[in-house]
């Protein structure tokens, strides 16, 4: 067969330049992360392979609000139970802060479970350190407590049903978990570098609502001492204006959250958010989840990393919330999903029964079928046409 000139790999690299090449300036942008160093030099994130600096103008080197000369006079979110009030901070601020979401006793079982958890890993060497700390993730399968905060559910977490609704309204009902984690603060660990946590979508900034919102569960107290989540408030507001692929000029300074144990901070993806630097002699953790809109593409592959165990006693909410309930563009499997709802329980896009067939050896995928395919071949018990059956039940 003659090769088409046009077609070739040869032609088309030579026909595909930076000036040339669809959306290339705009892709390739860097923004906003370009502005901001180029901006705000003392945002750039420390020399991992240097000892941390503390004198001069670096992000870490902060306090909490209540103590910053810049920070000290302004009205940022105090803990509230107050819905309206966390609706107000939420969108004047990029956060609020959820006070006595987790009941004492919720909050000694979410922190006694996750100390345990992290020095298991250690013992079993499967820890996941970081410049910052230990990380403990998927905790989903490592108690049932995570699940239920998963679900929002109020034995768990006494807030679950507000924590909920502001999902809701911030991200659309059927939202699902991006993913939950634990993000560990270790004496002598450097600090994140302070990013979005949708940052992922840049250059693209979603002005009118943030397309991932978190829930960040405080076990312990946290403050400028043990590496308090570092901010920068009102940072989603800048990047709103800037829009998408706009620059960023100078920004205000970074502080470290201050906050009760059983405390939830609701925070808005577009934030200017980082670990703190853990100045104890004690390891410090949060949890996060994040939680995005249904059709993105989540950080924790639920799908592979759900235990099977935790999988088939899951409820209809806890598989829709991991992705597990397919819509017509998210998570079909084999076409099973298109023109489905997305709703929880919606059996047409009730995906759990193709993982479980997989846990069991069973899963049979349909391959290359012709008129000529044997009886044999064509009459396979196809996993997919099991679902398919199934929706008739």
């Amino acid at each position: 067969m003659d090769r088409i000139k046009e077609f070739t790999k040869e032609h088309v690299d030579q026909n595909s330049t930076q000036e040339n090449g669809l959306f290339y300036d705009f892709l390739h942008s860097k923004e906003p992360y370009q502005s901001i160093f180029k901006n705000n030099p003392w945002m750039i994130p420390p020399d991992l392979k240097k000892p941390l600096e503390w004198r001069g103008d670096h992000y870490w080197d902060t306090t909490v609000a209540r103590k910053h000369e810049y920070w000290k006079e302004f009205d940022l979110p105090k803990p509230t139970k107050d819905i309206n009030q966390i609706r107000k901070d939420f969108l004047e601020w990029g956060f609020a802060l959820i006070e006595d979401a987790m009941s004492k006793e919720q909050t000694n079982n979410f922190l006694n479970r996750l100390v345990e958890q992290a020095e298991g890993e250690r013992l079993a060497e499967v820890e996941n350190l970081t410049p910052s700390g230990q990380y403990v993730n998927t905790l989903i399968n490592k108690g049932k407590l995570f699940v239920q905060c998963i679900e929002q559910e109020p034995e768990a977490v006494q807030a679950g049903p507000l924590i909920e609704q502001l999902l809701n309204e911030s991200l659309g009902k059927g939202w699902i978990c991006h993913s939950f984690l634990a993000n560990g603060s270790d004496p002598g660990g450097y600090p994140q570098g302070l990013h979005m946590d949708q940052g992922p979508l840049s250059p693209w900034i979603t002005q009118e609502a943030p397309a991932l919102v978190n829930t960040m569960y405080i076990p312990q107290d946290i403050n400028e001492e043990n590496g308090g989540t570092l901010v920068i408030p009102g940072s989603h507001k800048i990047m709103i204006e800037a829009g998408s692929d706009g620059q960023i000029g100078k920004l205000p300074p970074a502080i470290n959250l201050e906050a009760k144990a059983g405390t939830v901070v609701f925070f808005d993806g577009r934030l200017l958010h980082g670990t703190g630097v853990n100045r104890t002699d004690q390891p410090r953790f949060v949890a996060t989840q994040s939680n995005v809109k249904s059709w993105m593409r989540t950080q924790e592959n639920w799908v592979l990393s759900v235990a099977p165990e935790i999988l088939k006693d899951a409820s209809p909410k806890l598989l829709h919330r991991i992705g597990l309930q397919a819509l017509t563009y998210g998570s079909t499997i084999e076409g099973f999903g298109l023109g489905a709802s997305g709703k929880i329980g919606d059996k047409w896009g009730a995906i759990q029964q193709f993982r479980v067939a997989y846990d069991e050896g069973n899963y049979q995928r349909v391959r290359e079928l012709s008129s000529s395919s044997t009886k044999e071949e064509l009459s396979k018990s196809y996993t997919v046409k099991t679902a398919w059956k199934n929706t008739r039940k």
